[in-house]
């Protein structure tokens, strides 16, 4: 790069918006080389990073620059041939993608057998983003989005001079979370996952046979045509997969969960729709069968990215699954063995590398049983969660693992000769087989053959009372939908269990319109039983049906009139509203809801109030809410949220005296005046949000203050009395204020802002872009004379604590003393021991450090020292959270229960904080740990 480009580079770090720029950023010169190199003895004699090995396996470079520049995924051919997709290391969005695709699939060759490879071809170039290739048949299937491609070379030249688009369809945003494949099942289908970005595929004749926005894996044959889906999940990015000797498939999933954060390695089960709470509506209107889908292995934040069976590996119990983790530096082994239906996962340290700017993204086997291992080297940045900062002068390699010299390696074996797929004579003995993996594949082949014989259906209907793991129910209940086992309601009568009528009416969800409507007009009666799963999949199985659902809404309006309700029924209740926000069916039964004589009733239909997602407040309801705001005790938060959601003018009066009343709560007050439909700010409510902002109030009440002043309204006194703010608000609520900056018209006034907002400390945690549009309406001298001149020498400092980060890196990597360090923690030097624990010193608030160096680099740790909001660890988000009785929680969330949210509050305490209170929860987009905390250490 040179050196303009590489300022320019520079000056855009840490923006999260920068494959949205109108211009590309430019391609390495590294990436500009010749169609076909041979090996140069710098590259043959490259020498492997420090790592760290289990005793007597040895890591070595087999291929490096310029070879390569920055490999992705790959496979290996039938003569040992190495191909791999190649990024030149620009992080484009889409349409900088399609407008010039830049990235290319490389063919590598070891010519003479000595596990080093001499020869590197581009075998096809102008790719978007080659995320993973197949050999098959003298051909190279390629994921590149939007599609897969097979790619041959017909005269043997080492580059290929045909490829198709065999399947297409499939969206993509340039972050890496879309198309890796293909693999080749043992069944001869073609396998590959996909990103949510979204899909669109057509069959031969142009017509949609799949549209959605879930992420998935797909399969096809190798020809283009059968496209079906495996499996479809509210996930971000399925990675990669591999396949057991039987056919199962097996893979690693990034962003399974996200509060906290969890990437996940998943046995995939056919017809398995994957839930994420927060992303229910990718999922909908899909066949379901569990709630709550099985997973193996929860990695945590680690980023995870390649993955294989390691099929010569001599040691261990069960399969050996490798997975490398991208941000880690690390490859793992997972033992995986027999659990029910499915597999318990052990996780196995074996690989580690002492390179930070190292990013794993593949790992593979070689014929002779060694493993190759794909760097990407430092250039990614879009979806890298360890950093923002790209290095596409970083480049990557091929590392080879050999296994101890003469040790008992296993023959490689062939598992796809292995692969016995389950015969239809095979069917009913196998479903009553001990071994419980032999029954779900047999359910699995009868869903995909929809095998319907009298025999099958028999055991199917025996099955669906008995215990079964949550693999074995999936499997069942995906059989039972697929070959169409509840043909009448008849079966739905004759369930022996509640367990078995839950099974069937599920199973009967995808039947024709007749059975679901005979399945809903018996789901009516189980509404109000005592077995909590089988209500909920009752109620399910009612709002489905609209004549059901019409008959339901009497029901409950009948439980409503009792002066008690059983256990289960106000669930039952809620649940329907929840169902059907905007009906004239829950609107009635709001109305009994909100003047039932139990409590907890009337807080029902706050709670559904509060978390409708759009609405006006009804004529009927006002007189209940009115009373709730009369209420000698003062208003409910509960109740001041459901009003903010329906912006009632009747009640604006109300609730503009609770604003003014300063004898009230601040965070009170707040809510009411967020809930008036047209707001006016009274000296009594301007003096509330002034000093809610100004003073050390919580960060849910100053951001909800800065957000209200920022709306505008404003007079120029007010405005007069808000400037001095400018100067000492936070970045987010600075953010927020700073919408007022272009419709002020008094030049005294604006004058007075830039000046403030000049001494701001936070002034560089926006770009000079955003400050020139606020002041575009302003005298240019205000932004070049008081903004500018602040604004870079802020930046400039904050230039010199970027180049602190490798020296320091460097340092704590040659003369870090951990031990020296403890022990200054301990005597009271520093305050990480404030939310951090360290051993047994500390509180448990963010990440434990004890093993820290174990998963992040010396560099990321400086960075998170320097600048923890570049490296916000996505488990320990800081959540405000306010509750039904008032009380404000803010602290760290350990883990979601049953019962409710764990959290750890600023002081160290667990707080299990119940479902039913939460009134809101405010994710804060900063790091609890505040900058600047390396003002108060010295170097060393």
């Amino acid at each position: 790069m040179t050196s303009l480009q590489t300022l320019l580079a520079w000056l855009v770090i840490g923006c999260i918006a920068i494959c949205n720029a109108a211009e590309p950023e430019a391609i390495p010169s590294s990436a500009r080389r010749e169609t076909v190199v041979t090996v140069g003895p710098g590259a043959r004699f490259a020498v492997a990073p420090k790592s760290q090995l289990p005793e007597g396996y040895t890591l070595s470079v087999a291929a490096a620059p310029p070879l390569v520049t920055h490999p992705i995924m790959g496979c290996l051919d039938d003569r040992g041939r190495l191909f791999l997709g190649d990024a030149v290391g620009v992080n484009w969005n889409k349409a900088q993608l399609e407008g010039n695709p830049p990235n290319r699939v490389l063919l590598l060759e070891d010519v003479n057998h000595d596990g080093i490879y001499d020869k590197s071809t581009i075998f096809a170039d102008h790719l978007t983003f080659p995320q993973g290739a197949q050999w098959l048949n003298g051909s190279l299937y390629v994921g590149s989005p939007p599609g897969i491609w097979k790619l041959t070379d017909t005269d043997g030249d080492g580059i290929a001079d045909q490829r198709n688009m065999i399947v297409s369809g499939f969206d993509y945003t340039g972050n890496a979370a879309d198309i890796h494949g293909p693999f080749l099942h043992p069944d001869g289908r073609l396998y590959w996952c996909h990103g949510r970005k979204g899909y669109r595929v057509l069959d031969a004749a142009g017509n949609v046979i799949y549209q959605g926005p879930s992420s998935g894996i797909w399969s096809a044959k190798p020809d283009g045509s059968d496209v079906h889906w495996h499996a479809l999940l509210a996930g971000d990015n399925p990675v990669e997969i591999d396949f057991t000797p039987e056919g199962e498939i097996v893979g690693v999933q990034n962003l399974y969960y996200s509060q906290p954060r969890g990437d996940t390695l998943v046995h995939w089960l056919s017809g398995g729709v994957y839930e994420r709470a927060d992303l229910a509506k990718v999922i909908e209107g899909l066949p379901r069968t569990l709630d709550i889908m099985p997973i193996v292995y929860n990695f945590g934040h680690v980023a995870v990215s390649g993955c294989c069976f390691w099929k010569s590996y001599a040691g261990g119990s069960g399969l050996q699954f490798m997975v490398t983790h991208f941000n880690t530096q690390r490859l793992v082994r997972m033992e995986l063995t027999n659990d029910g239906s499915s597999f318990r996962a052990r996780e196995n340290e074996f690989l580690k590398l002492d390179d930070a700017d190292a990013h794993f993204t593949d790992v593979m086997e070689d014929a002779d049983g060694s493993l190759l291992v794909l760097n990407t080297g430092g250039w990614f940045r879009i979806g890298c969660p360890s950093s923002l900062m790209a290095k596409p002068d970083v480049l990557g390699s091929v590392y080879r693992i050999r296994p101890p010299k003469g040790g008992d390696q296993k023959p490689l074996e062939n598992w796809r000769a292995a692969y016995r797929p389950i015969a239809i004579g095979d069917a009913v003995p196998s479903l009553s087989a001990s071994d419980q993996h032999v029954r779900r594949r047999t359910l699995e082949a009868i869903a995909e053959h929809g095998w319907r014989s009298e025999a099958i259906q028999a055991r199917l209907l025996a099955m669906m009372g008995e215990t079964l793991d949550a693999p074995l129910e999936h499997s069942l209940l995906f059989a039972a939908q697929q070959t169409g086992l509840v043909s009448s309601a008849e079966i739905l009568r004759q369930a022996a269990s509640p367990v078995a009528l839950r099974r069937l009416l599920v199973a009967a969800s995808t039947g024709d319109s007749a059975i679901r409507r005979e399945a809903a007009e018996i789901a009516l009666g189980q509404l109000d039983t005592s077995d909590s799963d089988l209500a909920r999949v009752a109620l399910r199985t009612v709002v489905s049906d609209p004549e059901a659902t019409a008959k339901a809404a009497l029901v409950l309006e009948a439980w409503l009139k009792q002066a008690d309700l059983i256990a289960g029924q106000l669930a039952t209740i809620q649940a329907y509203c929840g169902a059907l926000p905007e009906s004239e069916a829950v609107a009635k039964l709001i109305t009994r809801m909100l003047g039932h004589s139990e409590f907890l009733v009337r807080q029902g239909a706050l709670e559904f109030l509060a978390a409708r997602p759009s609405g006006k407040e009804r004529e009927e309801w006002i007189p209940a809410l009115i009373a709730g705001l009369d209420e000698s005790g003062g208003p409910s938060p509960l109740l001041l949220d459901a009003l903010k959601k329906g912006r009632a003018p009747a009640l604006d009066g109300r609730l503009q005296a609770i604003a003014n009343d300063a004898a009230r709560p601040a965070a009170l007050r707040l809510k009411a005046l967020n809930a008036v439909s047209t707001r006016k700010f009274t000296p009594e409510v301007f003096a509330l949000l002034l000093s809610t902002v100004g003073q050390d109030a919580s960060p849910a009440a100053r951001i909800q203050a800065a957000t209200m002043l920022g709306d505008g309204g404003l007079t120029e006194d007010q405005l007069t009395s808000l400037a001095p703010l400018f100067g000492t608000a936070g970045p987010i609520e600075l953010k927020e204020l700073q919408r007022l900056i272009r419709g002020m018209k008094n030049p005294v006034i604006v004058r007075s802002v830039a000046e403030a907002l000049a001494k701001n400390p936070a002034l560089a945690s926006q770009q000079e872009s955003v400050y020139r549009t606020l002041f575009s309406g302003q005298p240019p001298e205000l932004f070049g004379t008081v903004v500018l001149p602040a604004l870079r020498q802020a930046e400039t400092a904050l230039d010199a604590k970027k180049r602190m980060l490798a020296p320091l890196a460097e340092k704590a990597a040659a003369f870090g003393n951990p031990a020296a360090g403890r022990a200054a923690l301990a005597a009271g030097k520093g305050t990480c021991v404030a939310c951090h624990r360290i051993g047994d010193l500390g509180r448990p608030i963010g990440p434990d450090l004890s093993k820290i160096g174990e998963i992040r680099t010396e560099r990321d740790l400086v960075e998170s020292i320097l600048f923890p909001n570049n490296t916000l660890a996505r488990d320990y988000e800081a959540h405000v959270i306010e509750t039904s009785d008032g009380q404000t929680v803010a602290g760290v969330i350990r883990g979601h229960t049953a019962e409710g949210l764990l959290v750890v509050d600023a002081a160290g305490q667990e707080r299990n904080v119940p479902h039913p209170q939460i009134v809101s929860n405010t994710v804060l987009p900063v790091s609890l740990m505040p900058m600047g905390l390396d003002a108060s250490l010295n170097e060393q």
